[in-house]
């Protein structure tokens, strides 16, 4: 699968641990490798209270939470906060 960073993300995963740093690139390993996003292995969530046609997602890395929209076969990775404050600011309104 493809899968497209954008420059906030990169930005926000130079601020964070570099333990959480290796996981974040685990799960985004896991992706590209897989066929599909269901398949990939990760655990993933689709957020709720989205317009129809949007395909946001969570994906758990510990207490920290991506940010990702899948637009099959792409997935957008957008985001990364911590488990409390990525709700209030995902997805972008």
């Amino acid at each position: 699968m493809e899968v497209i960073a954008t420059k906030h993300f990169l930005k926000q995963l130079k601020s964070v641990p570099p333990k959480v740093q290796n996981s974040v690139y685990e799960v985004l390993k896991k992706l590209r490798e897989a066929n599909d996003f269901q398949s990939s292995g990760v655990d993933y969530k689709p957020l709720e209270g989205q317009k129809k046609g949007e395909n946001y997602y969570r994906i758990r890395v510990g207490g920290w939470r991506i940010g990702i929209e899948y637009v099959e076969p792409k997935v957008i990775v957008i985001t990364l906060m911590s488990r409390g404050d990525v709700y209030k600011h995902f997805p972008p309104k």
